[in-house]
């Protein structure tokens, strides 16, 4: 007779992602955005939780964590942790695991696996918010010109030379309706 230990296989694509996602067959950090050079920016940290584990008849198959890691990007830093419960109600703190993959948390009918990821910090990256080189910005009182925005501060307003000024010089003027100017209350960052 020959015993078998069976492990338990423990899919990544199902749980509760915090700030991670599963892609390519890997758990990863979210992606934020890319800057101007074409450099991923992860997000600082995230979680992902397992679901619930029956561990019952498999307890000899639960006493290690066996984990195949790549590191790509800035993620540097991850850790393991599990907990476990008797009735699948009430569960014990999670502990992370050893450093050689052992479950130091206490061996239950179930169990779960909470793993944590933490990137690196980044270097100063060049981020382009707007060109300013399209029409959407093109109105009577905004300035694209140059690539850059900026409220028109000069306007050309047909002046008429007033006759009856009898000082030295000439006085002109003309008549504004008030309601063509117009006022900037806020300025907002609108994020896509």
């Amino acid at each position: 007779m020959s015993i078998t230990e069976i492990g338990i296989p423990i899919d990544l694509s199902k749980g509760t992602c915090d700030n991670t996602i599963y892609k390519d067959g890997k758990l990863q950090l979210v992606e934020l955005q890319k800057s101007d050079t074409g450099k991923i920016v992860y997000a600082s940290s995230g979680s992902w939780q397992s679901g619930m584990i029956q561990i019952a008849d498999k307890i000899k198959s639960f006493e290690k964590v066996v984990k195949n890691t790549i590191v790509n990007g800035t993620s540097s830093t991850f850790k393991i942790y599990t907990q476990s419960s008797v009735d699948g109600v009430e569960w014990t703190p999670y502990v992370e695991v050893g450093t050689d993959g052992s479950i130091q948390s206490q061996t239950n009918t179930y169990a779960r696996i909470k793993i944590q990821l933490f990137s690196s910090p980044t270097e100063n990256l060049s981020f382009t918010v707007d060109e300013f080189n399209d029409d959407r910005y093109d109105n009577a009182y905004l300035n694209t010109s140059q690539d850059y925005l900026e409220m028109k501060r000069k306007y050309t307003i047909d002046y008429v030379a007033d006759p009856t000024w009898s000082e030295d010089g000439q006085l002109y003027r003309t008549t504004i309706d008030k309601s063509i100017w117009k006022k900037v209350d806020s300025l907002s960052s609108v994020q896509s």
